[in-house]
């Protein structure tokens, strides 16, 4: 079996409900919304696993100063997952030496990942996701960010601020020249 199956068996599921893709990447638009699916192949080629995403359009020009790009990628998303973490809590690859495999997977993607971006499919949805795993203990300031931003969006800029703030304090080099800017941004002097 090869990636390319997978990604045959995967696109025959997720067309129909208004995926497009690009390479082993799929976007679907719902407003200021974007789902992403993605596949990924291991370095060796022999095994593969899965992510999905929202990215939510808005906060990513707060975050960036910029538009977003117009086809997403799965790093880019305002909250995200590996399958295998929805599935089991942890990461899982597929072995494509494995006959199972691409069924195995897209089964996954439609009983975990579907329904995965199908409740998180609001900012206050997003946001309880961010909450929910943690993120202000995980110090990846990314999704640090992102809570900030969207606390922002609904109206508390104290927390969003202090959360910017707290984390420009303990970041360095690029990831603080980043936090000053959102800082800026939602004028949290």
């Amino acid at each position: 079996m090869s990636t390319k199956t997978v990604i045959a068996q995967l696109n025959q599921l997720i067309a129909p409900l208004g995926f497009v893709r690009r390479k082993i990447t799929w976007n679907r638009e719902s407003g200021s919304l974007v789902d992403v699916i993605d596949i990924q192949a291991s370095k060796a080629g022999d095994a593969v696993t899965a992510s999905v995403g929202i990215l939510d359009r808005g906060i990513h020009e707060i975050f960036w100063g910029d538009r977003s790009p117009e086809f997403v990628e799965e790093p880019h998303c305002t909250v995200r997952a590996r399958i295998g973490d929805l599935v089991e809590g942890k990461d899982i690859w597929w072995q494509l030496n494995d006959s199972r495999c691409a069924a195995d997977l897209v089964a996954k993607i439609s009983s975990h990942g579907l329904p995965f971006l199908e409740r998180t499919h609001t900012a206050e949805a997003i946001e309880r996701h961010l909450t929910d795993v943690r993120v202000t203990k995980r110090k990846y300031p990314s999704d640090i960010i992102n809570l900030a931003v969207l606390r922002f969006g609904r109206g508390d800029k104290i927390g969003a601020c202090a959360l910017l703030i707290e984390l420009q304090k303990s970041n360095i080099g690029a990831w603080r020249a980043r936090v000053g800017e959102i800082i800026e941004r939602l004028d949290c002097s």
